[in-house]
């Protein structure tokens, strides 16, 4: 899965290596915007809000070398915001196990997060290869204790209701 998700090493794609054209690190992240465009999808209301879903024919639509390892894709809307979750199926990540890639988004914000889950612990042996920048708009995260590595980019707006 390193040829889809490799730019959550190089500082989640902050770099800018990431965005000069035609190097390897912006190859992974056009397979990247590739695959979230093969199945992410928004239903609009005449009021100008949507429902997100998960597009019917994305498995036909998913890059050929990974429609083995993608087990299921799902989306679930919450108080929060949008989350897509596709859940994989014997997937590795440089020789380790993922369960999950987690894509999130908070409508009528510039907050988005993707997180990478992990089946087992010892994936903290993968620890050196993340660089994880930071700062208060964006960053990246690798948690331990919660098995995964986090990018994320923008504020987080709580909304009230």
């Amino acid at each position: 899965m390193v040829g889809l998700v490799g730019w959550f090493e190089n500082s989640c794609g902050f770099d800018k290596v990431s965005y000069t054209k035609g190097t390897k690190e912006n190859q992974v992240q056009k397979r990247f915007d590739a695959f979230q465009e093969s199945f992410m999808a928004k239903q609009y209301k005449a009021d100008g809000s949507y429902t997100a879903y998960v597009k019917p024919d994305y498995r036909s639509k998913l890059p050929t070398n990974y429609r083995e390892a993608v087990k299921n894709i799902s989306v679930v809307e919450d108080s929060k915001g949008v989350h897509y979750y596709v859940d994989f199926n014997n997937a590795t990540y440089r020789g380790y196990d993922l369960s999950r890639l987690e894509l999130f988004y908070q409508p009528e914000s510039d907050y988005v997060y993707d997180t990478l889950y992990f089946k087992n612990a010892n994936f903290v042996e993968l620890k050196p290869v993340f660089k994880t920048t930071r700062d208060e708009l964006q960053g990246g995260e690798f948690d331990a204790n919660s098995r995964l590595v986090m990018c994320y980019l923008g504020l987080y707006i709580r909304t009230v209701k």
